[in-house]
């Protein structure tokens, strides 16, 4: 764990390629990550409340965008 946040800490202030996406009016790739783990979770019927909420509010960006 300590290694992920050092690793984080060292990339330093950057813009994410979903938040260019957004910036720029493009689609994002939210399908394929986020929107596979809520799919996954219906399918084994895991609730994914936290993951459906990230999913649902990229989804209104990229329509505003």
């Amino acid at each position: 764990m300590e290694q992920r946040i050092q690793g984080a800490e060292n990339v330093g202030a950057h813009k994410t390629s979903m938040l260019q996406d957004i910036e720029a009016g493009r689609l994002t790739e939210i399908d394929a990550i986020v929107g596979a783990v809520a799919e996954l979770g219906k399918l084994t019927q895991t609730p994914t409340p936290h993951i459906d909420a990230i999913y649902a509010y990229i989804k209104l960006l990229e329509l505003w965008s």
